[in-house]
């Protein structure tokens, strides 16, 4: 029985891929995340294949999952990506990425970002504001270069997500407006070191409809045609971001890639020819695609619930207690054991380290295992080291085989670099 994107049952034990998980955890230890790589490469295929009629790039949003391996996959199979940092540009030019293939984005970008973007030569900068402008075409005119630039378009577009994770209406802090976008074009003859290649915009994660990136769209495209004509060369590049949402549990939607592609190619219509279209896709490639394992520590009953303490914490899968997020918990061995409502919870002291509350599982020990499932996106990229808990491992399932991605911190490598008082 298939369970997530690369996940089934197979004789009662969870799999993933082929290789039996619980096979790898006696190596490697829990909590641990654990991602199906054959399955993300058949969803940025999905991906690539819906928008096969336009001039198009995949950028794959780092953010979403940086694990080397997985960029390293994604970079042989001709995937693109997207940076928030010189930390992920650095990332994906160590599992291989082609400069030429990024796009740096980012709100705040410093000196160094910039700087490490110019030197390694990335293809585009999705720039935020006119400071911004002045900064990059600073640096890239005192190196004798033009850095080739998209003005993110804040369209203020209303999307039906979580408001953290809303990013394209106007009291958002990303973006530019259509009035600002038209007076940096007018001026863009007096910032030699940058050419204003197109337009991009971002409307946030987790969209469920693909009419809002026709709302953005069509703000877009008329923008586009009143800045044209003050540009010396006519801008031809697109991005539209990604935030195609997933299916989280029975209770959520799925956005396809088609789905988003139709509604632009009909905005578009014989225009479509016109420009190269970017997309960023970051969830909707790894979400489902990799699960959080972690063991029961404690079985722990009250006067009116049952709390299930996992080894694995709030510091490790942020999402519930950030967002209300909720992940399908499974265990690991299907069982025909009578159920339970538990309250799942971690290790953390924070009453918000919760991952569930009268969640229905079979009757459960300690030192069982479960899987939190669809925690390939926002998971490992966002844990922290809260309560001086070390970072989980990480592994993948390739072509058959699993691989560690990363060790499991130290105790030592928690205080590296930190250095006491000289007493």
């Amino acid at each position: 029985m298939t369970v997530a994107d690369g996940f089934s049952y197979r004789d009662h034990e969870l799999h993933c891929g082929s290789v039996r998980v619980v096979d790898i955890i006696r190596e490697t230890g829990t909590p641990l995340y654990l991602y199906n790589l054959d399955a993300v490469l058949a969803r940025f295929e999905q991906h690539r294949a819906a928008f096969a009629s336009f001039s198009h790039r995949t950028s794959y949003a780092v953010k979403a999952n940086s694990t080397l391996p997985l960029l390293q996959a994604l970079t042989n199979a001709g995937c693109g990506f997207d940076v928030n940092s010189r930390g992920e540009l650095h990332r994906a030019l160590k599992a291989g990425a082609d400069a030429r293939r990024i796009t740096m984005t980012g709100v705040g970008k410093s000196r160094a970002d910039i700087e490490d973007g110019l030197a390694a030569g990335i293809s585009l900068f999705n720039v935020e504001s006119a400071s911004e402008c002045r900064l990059i075409s600073e640096i890239a005119e005192a190196q004798g270069m033009v850095a080739d630039i998209l003005l993110r378009l804040n369209p203020d577009v209303e999307t039906e997500t979580h408001p953290y994770i809303s990013t394209g209406e106007a009291a958002h802090k990303f973006g530019l407006s259509p009035s600002d976008i038209r007076s940096l074009a007018s001026q863009a003859s007096w910032l030699p070191g940058l050419r204003i290649a197109g337009l991009a915009f971002h409307l946030g994660s987790q969209i469920l409809s693909p009419a809002p990136y026709a709302q953005g769209l069509r703000v877009l495209l008329k923008v586009l045609d009143d800045i044209t004509p003050m540009l010396d060369r006519a801008p031809d590049i697109i991005d539209i971001g990604g935030g195609f949402g997933v299916r989280y549990d029975a209770h959520h939607g799925e956005l396809l890639p088609g789905q988003v592609a139709a509604v632009l190619a009909n905005v578009l219509g014989p225009r479509e020819e016109t420009w190269t279209l970017i997309t960023e896709p970051g969830r909707s490639l790894v979400a489902n695609a990799g699960v959080l394992v972690a063991s029961v520590e404690h079985v722990k009953p009250s006067e009116d619930r049952n709390f299930l303490i996992l080894d694995a914490g709030m510091n490790d899968l942020l999402r519930p207690a950030l967002y209300q997020a909720s992940h399908s918990i499974i265990p690991l061995r299907e069982s025909d054991a009578d159920m339970q409502l538990y309250d799942i919870v971690g290790p953390v002291c924070e009453s918000s380290d919760t991952f569930a509350v009268r969640y229905g599982l079979p009757s459960l020990e300690r030192g069982d295992l479960v899987a939190l499932l669809s925690a390939g996106a926002y998971g490992s990229s966002m844990s922290s080291n809260y309560n001086s808990r070390p970072l989980a491992a990480e592994a993948v399932v390739y072509e058959g085989r699993w691989h560690l991605a990363r060790e499991r911190q130290s105790l030592d490598d928690l205080q590296r670099g930190e250095r006491l008082l000289p007493l």
